[in-house]
């Protein structure tokens, strides 16, 4: 019998490192990780790469040895914005800055009145703001001297690559997120990376997907153990390699990231970049397939708010799950089951998303009562996170997109409670996945088509990913939303931007 095709995709993350060996199939042979812990204080958050390699490559020790079939190829996913700074002979010169890192806010202002936002949009996709890449390199460039220092400025995704095979090679979709990237020419912005002090030639190329950066050097294959064909391939930023391995393939699919945060991803109708996006904050990313671009929503704060609730307000409800062994969001989901509720939370609670984009918001608790329950306000900070989505989504919708389905993947798809309301907000088919690891997915599928053992990545997708449960909108409760959703309009508008 012939030996099987196996494939990997490695995501490495802001709080940790894993990799996932597939199958053509989709079906999971090994999968090993590691966890790391972000530094810094006073606002500053960072991530040591030292740390973070020598943990990728306990990684891939592990897979070495414990999946002796070996591996054809593997691509990575990464964190966005971040990047490693390496000299002439390949030493870290310092610690990344993390996206929520407050160093940048003044460069933003600095880079909008040279530049102008309009045309950084025009040029990035990306409506200017200190979450992304540049001005973070320009205050790099001026508190430090690691700017004029560093022979290779590199991004997560390319950084490995580089360690395992020596050449810098990066995906179009993690240098989008530096705000000097062209998503039209697919180059470096010369002019963009000059306000920082960087040189188009201290950045890695940037290839199209499925691109082979090279083959595994020997003595990594060794010191590894891993095949010493290992063919290494570009993969991408975590949330659009995380598109791709849920499905994302067709103009009315929709990809709901369900995490720490919530991004929701679909298709444009066409690369755009108007006024009207920039007001609300919308991107305009480079997508895995030739000359297709994507549009991302965010809730900021989601499983944090779920989590900050479970800590405080619910504290004596999670102490009792916990002493009985049971799970509190489980428990808290069959309480709010088959309830309607006059509570009403808007979950900007610290920062908010799309449409009106915040590092420094207010939430809002509404239609509380002395009788209201428990379960009312869990309901209600699940209905809030997904009517927020829902006013993102309908203000995208004037750009021609819509969606006729979502995938829901991340923590949050766990929860049928979650996905339900979702389908019945949006009145459209929800569903979850067999795979819980859809960034790692869509690196496989990107690694296997690479090798032509697919014959293309929409026939990796239909190969590997699969549905384990759909959500039917029901007709009450969808009627029942959409006229508590035109009070959240009102709640909204009224209270969003109040400090």
């Amino acid at each position: 019998m012939a030996e099987r095709m196996l494939f990997a995709g490695m995501d490495v993350g802001t709080s940790g490192c894993k990799m996932l060996v597939y199958d053509l199939e989709g079906s999971v042979v090994y999968q090993s990780s590691r966890r790391y812990q972000e530094e810094g204080t006073g606002g500053y958050r960072e991530l040591n790469p030292d740390i973070v390699i020598r943990n990728v490559k306990e990684v891939l020790k592990d897979v070495g040895r414990n999946c002796p079939e070996g591996i054809t190829s593997m691509a990575v996913t990464s964190l966005g914005e971040s990047v490693v700074c390496l000299d002439a002979d390949g030493k870290v010169l310092i610690n990344s800055m993390l996206t929520g890192d407050c160093r940048g806010i003044p460069e933003t202002e600095e880079i909008i009145n040279t530049l102008g936002a309009d045309r950084i949009f025009e040029t990035t996709g990306l409506p200017p703001n200190e979450l992304y890449g540049l001005p973070k390199y320009m205050w790099l460039n001026r508190n430090t001297d690691v700017i004029k220092k560093s022979a290779a400025i590199l991004y997560y995704e390319d950084f490995v690559g580089y360690v395992l095979t020596g050449e810098r090679k990066v995906s179009y979709s993690s240098a989008a997120r530096s705000m000097a990237f062209d998503i039209t020419k697919f180059q470096w912005s010369e002019e963009f990376l000059k306000l920082a002090g960087i040189r188009a030639e201290q950045m890695s190329e940037p290839v199209p997907p499925c691109t082979v950066v090279g083959t595994i050097l020997p003595e990594m294959a060794e010191e590894l153990g891993l095949n010493k064909d290992l063919k290494i391939v570009a993969g991408g930023h975590d949330q659009t390699c995380a598109a791709l391995g849920s499905g994302l393939m067709g103009p009315k699919d929709g990809e709901c990231g369900m995490g720490t945060c919530e991004f929701m991803f679909m298709m444009l109708p066409k690369v755009m970049m108007t006024p009207y996006m920039m007001k609300n904050d919308f991107t305009c990313i480079p997508y895995v397939f030739p000359d297709k671009y994507l549009s991302s929503l965010e809730v900021t704060t989601c499983g944090a708010l779920k989590n900050w609730a479970k800590d405080s307000i619910f504290q004596d409800i999670s102490r009792k799950c916990q002493e009985d062994g049971t799970n509190f969001f489980q428990y808290m989901d069959e309480k709010a089951r088959g309830i309607k509720t006059d509570v009403m939370v808007l979950p900007q609670f610290g920062s908010a998303g799309n449409p009106d984009l915040s590092m420094d918001a207010r939430g809002t608790v509404t239609g509380l009562t002395i009788h209201t329950k428990p379960e009312e306000l869990y309901r209600g900070i699940l209905e809030g996170m997904a009517f927020q989505m829902y006013l993102a989504y309908e203000r995208l919708q004037v750009l021609g997109t819509e969606m006729s389905s979502i995938a829901a993947t991340g923590g949050g798809a766990a929860s049928d409670l979650t996905l339900q309301i979702r389908a019945d907000i949006f009145g459209m088919e929800v569903y979850s996945l067999e795979s819980s690891e859809a960034g790692t997915l869509g690196c496989m599928i990107m690694a296997a088509t690479a090798m032509n053992a697919y014959s293309s990545m929409e026939e990796g997708i239909k190969k590997a990913v699969k549905i384990k449960k759909k959500f039917v909108p029901n007709p009450e409760m969808a009627e029942y939303y959409r006229k508590k959703f035109e009070n959240y309009k009102r709640f909204y508008e009224a209270m969003h931007d109040f400090q």
